[in-house]
């Protein structure tokens, strides 16, 4: 439940400022298409619908894996080896390198997805009302009557058109207004009763033509799966922006196929005029599934399309194409990649009933509890890092990689120190003993000041760090001598450490 609330938040909280950019893009990729073909700007209004529900989801879906699976591997120091650290200390350095996480109030996550879930059931609510009307069209709707000037409009459609032997049934209705196309596998045309009585050829021809471009360009089955997209992004006012420009535009092309092919641009317009004169406004349309000829609200704009000639060579209009899909898919590409945000509900933090009254108690009690819940963790991110090198050898590889360098550039550095000391290991611990009696513990040889692996820079220092137990009190000393000379760098005196009460 967790994740699944975790998903939906972070694409909603994304999906809000993704789809506007998106839509502002676009909004500049059409003006820019404003002379071309209406099939580019389609295209165009049609990718970007596409991506404002692609980009939130990938983003929603890379946010939950990058933060379940890390795959940012820790820098190696070159002073401190790799294959000498534990496991989990890698790990929770490597957890500490994860993308932050803006964590939420739960009931403001709450009432955000709740306001969600309403939006996402009215327009599921809306979409199946519309199935319904549709199939209510369907039924109501009877065989055309057989009559040879409509016979021979379609016979007419069909050839001019280059439907093929694709079967198309034509229908009509009585209650219907206007023409409409439906049928997701097999499609069906229904004029109204209306037109037909009407007779006139120039307005038939002008309604069956477009509708069978609407059934050549498979509108119906697309604006079906758009529906479906809308869905979750029903909340977005950039979503239905994108949405009504499709309408639009998939009208526009159908208008342009239909005057190239079938009609002059001048008859058609006229009929145009008239059927969207008899059709009813869009609202009372928009209850439907349904595509047709009175789909869009820019009669005015389709009017003018048609009696206006493009100006640009198709070879312009391609380049401008190709510039304008860069414009859109480029910024929104890296927008997501680079500022994509995640979100996640804040941890609840539950409270001891019966906090400790022990003053001197309670600090060690936290403390216990911090030591408990930080070893958790670490047993957490072992085990997610072992799962990882287990599932991923590419990974494995490149951690094992790494430990070869790590090893190698150790034993480039210990050359060095070796070349560079000219006084050896036992005189180091002589010097020291000398000037501080007792056992020695340990003994080591180490520079600062490198330059690079192998090369001390002007300033660098080779030196012995000799370790030795002061038995009498418990203590230690460290003592630092010069590897070239010989003399004392230093010393620290280390005392003994009290044992707690608990251990005495």
């Amino acid at each position: 439940m967790r994740i699944s609330s975790q998903l939906l938040l972070n694409f909603v909280l994304n999906a809000a400022w993704q789809i506007a950019l998106i839509a502002a893009l676009a909004s500049l990729g059409a003006w820019l298409l404003r002379s071309s073909s209406a099939r580019y700007r389609h295209w165009l209004w049609v990718g970007a619908f596409c991506l404002a529900f692609l980009i939130p989801a990938a983003t929603s879906m890379r946010g939950y894996f990058e933060t379940a699976a890390p795959t940012t591997i820790e820098p190696v120091s070159i002073g401190e080896p790799f294959a000498s650290r534990p496991l989990e200390e890698s790990t929770s350095t490597t957890s500490a390198l994860l993308p932050s996480v803006i964590q939420l109030n739960t009931d403001l996550v709450l009432l955000l997805l709740g306001v969600y879930g309403i939006f996402v059931l009215y327009r599921s609510f809306k979409l199946v009302q519309a199935w319904q009307a549709t199939r209510n069209i369907r039924r109501n709707a009877h065989e055309l009557d057989a009559d040879e000037n409509i016979v021979a409009i379609i016979n007419k459609c069909e050839s001019d058109l280059a439907i093929g032997s694709r079967r198309i049934r034509v229908m009509r209705s009585e209650t219907l207004p206007v023409p409409v196309t439906m049928g997701l596998a097999h499609p069906v045309i229904i004029l109204p009763d209306a037109l037909l009585r009407e007779g006139n050829t120039e307005l038939l021809t002008s309604a069956i033509g477009h509708e069978f471009i609407h059934v050549a360009r498979n509108d119906y089955l697309l604006n079906f799966i758009y529906e479906l997209l809308y869905l979750p992004l029903s909340f977005h006012p950039a979503a239905a922006l994108l949405r009504r420009r499709i309408k639009q535009t998939r009208e526009l092309c159908c208008d342009e196929l239909v005057a190239a092919r079938l009609l002059n641009a001048e008859v058609y317009a006229r009929s145009l005029l008239r059927l969207a004169g008899s059709a009813p406004t869009l609202r009372q349309l928009s209850v439907t599934t349904t595509v047709g000829i009175a789909d869009a609200d820019i009669l005015e704009a389709r009017i003018m399309s048609l009696l206006t000639k493009p100006k640009m060579t198709t070879r312009w209009k391609k380049t401008l194409l190709v510039v304008v899909s860069i414009l859109l898919l480029v910024p929104c590409v890296a927008a997501a990649a680079a500022f994509n945000m995640r979100f996640d509900l804040e941890p609840v933090v539950v409270q001891d009933p019966q906090p400790s009254q022990d003053p001197q108690k309670q600090p060690q009690e936290e403390l216990l509890k911090r030591k408990i819940e930080m070893g958790s963790r670490e047993r957490t991110s072992a085990d997610a890092m072992k799962e990882r090198i287990a599932r991923d050898p590419q990974f494995a590889e490149e951690l094992e990689r790494r430990r070869e360098l790590e090893i190698e550039m150790r034993a480039v550095r210990q050359a060095a120190l070796v070349r560079l000391a000219r006084i050896n290991m036992d005189q180091a611990i002589q010097i020291a003993t000398s000037q501080h009696p007792g056992k020695v513990m340990s003994a080591t040889l180490d520079a600062k000041g490198w330059e690079e692996p192998g090369k001390l820079s002007k300033d660098g220092q080779v030196f012995y760090h000799v370790l030795i137990a002061d038995e009498p009190t418990g203590g230690a000393t460290h003592v630092w001598v010069d590897a070239v000379n010989g003399s004392i760098l230093g010393t620290d005196k280390q005392l003994p450490r009290k044992r707690s009460p608990e251990n005495q």
